[in-house]
């Protein structure tokens, strides 16, 4: 009787290993395909169209981030504070309606990116924001409301999709987006950078319910 009462405990607790390991590899097969680490490699800002492959296009945008102001009271403090200074952002995109795996595009807040990404529309599924811990590199989510996409044409080789402002509350959370159009000014730089026969294309983005 004790032996088959020691039998059912060992088979209780391999089938807890058991659990257990199901649930570790669950965890790391959705951080492999959600897009949401920082091991996937990044995309530099580039300088010219050597840079680019056949399939690829230039996408050109800004992101901002501002202090969202809730009380009146409260506005000369906002007023002085700088949300995630002397911190980057990782943007995550995806292919629209595919199940190909997210890039992660690494820019400065305030400045504009002209990032290589696959001839394809694209969702901007998630932000990231990156900093640097006691020398190593680390990673907080930043939630955006809902995705947003952009549209690229086959014959497209630069595309701009806004100055994306997200604005934050006390607690570092994204309360509010908008996008903003600086085309033109984008425009003059994207001819600064790659030269007058650039093909400029405005895609501003947008939730994906827009398009239908």
């Amino acid at each position: 009787m004790k032996s088959l009462q020691l039998l059912s405990l060992r088979l209780r607790d391999i089938s807890r290993y058991q659990q257990t390991a199901c649930v570790a590899m669950l965890f790391l097969l959705i951080m492999m395909t959600s897009g949401c680490s920082p091991s996937y490699p990044t995309t530099d800002t580039l300088t010219n169209f050597s840079q680019i492959k056949e399939d690829e296009m230039i996408v050109v945008g800004r992101l901002s981030v501002l202090p969202a102001v809730v009380g009146a009271s409260l506005k000369k403090e906002t007023d002085t504070f700088v949300p995630f200074q002397r911190e980057r952002v990782l943007i995550w995109i995806r292919a629209d309606k595919t199940s190909a795996n997210s890039l992660g595009l690494l820019a400065d807040w305030a400045h504009t990116f002209y990032f290589a990404v696959p001839k394809q529309t694209q969702l901007l599924i998630g932000l990231e924001r990156a900093f640097d811990d006691d020398g190593d590199p680390a990673y907080a989510m930043l939630a955006l409301p809902e995705p947003l996409k952009f549209l690229v044409r086959v014959d497209d080789n630069v595309v701009y999709i806004g100055n994306l402002r997200v604005y934050t509350d006390e607690f570092d959370e994204i309360v509010a987006v908008e996008v903003v159009d600086e085309s033109q000014s984008a425009l003059r730089d994207v001819r600064e950078r790659f030269g007058d026969k650039v093909r400029f294309r405005v895609s501003l983005l947008a939730p994906p319910q827009y398009f239908r």
